[in-house]
């Protein structure tokens, strides 16, 4: 038996980007906790860098920021996979192309396009997977542990992972009313 208890699970893990990734080290525990793991990764070419590092496991392309991209991915994952046991949600994406500049000077659409692909994706995620997520399945979204602390090194993201822990507190809520 492992630590974890996880055998014999399913678990999606969404962001690998290379071998220092936390969504890897993440689903490289799993891998050893007995765990079947499945990804998902933005592009085509990243699937194609990752092909070596994953040797044949099962990886799927979706980037988040179009919501049809994650449905179709919701349908290829339940084609292949009929129940999920988690998701761990590794995603982060701020267009720093200007450095990074004091909280009150960033661009509206910068914000808000760095808000739906870093946060509110995980919204469309679970809703995309919630037929399939067995009863007791988890969620695990990294973030920065903001709320309490001003990490400025870290920009506008900082907000948005903070927005990002709060929302899944809100997604853990609505789920546990839907199952009373």
């Amino acid at each position: 038996m492992s630590f974890l208890k996880l055998e014999d699970r399913v678990i999606l893990v969404m962001g690998v980007a290379n071998k220092k990734s936390v969504a890897y080290h993440i689903a490289e525990t799993l891998e050893d906790e007995g765990v079947t793991v499945i990804y998902s990764v933005r592009s085509e070419a990243r699937k194609d860098s990752l092909d070596k590092l994953l040797k044949g496991k099962p990886i799927y392309v979706c980037d988040v920021e179009f919501k049809e991209q994650i449905d179709a991915l919701a349908k290829e994952v339940t084609r292949d996979y009929p129940i999920l046991h988690g998701i761990v949600h590794s995603i982060a994406f701020a267009n720093y192309n200007d450095g990074i500049k004091p909280f009150h000077e960033t661009r509206r659409e910068d914000f808000l396009h760095a808000t739906q692909i870093s946060c509110f994706s995980m919204v469309e995620v679970v809703n995309a997977f919630k037929k399939i997520l067995a009863k007791d399945a988890s969620i695990l979204a990294i973030g920065i542990s903001s709320q309490l602390v001003t990490a400025e090194n870290y920009g506008f993201m900082s907000p948005i992972k903070a927005a990002l822990d709060s929302a899944m507190r809100y997604l853990a809520k609505s789920f546990s009313a839907d199952s009373d």
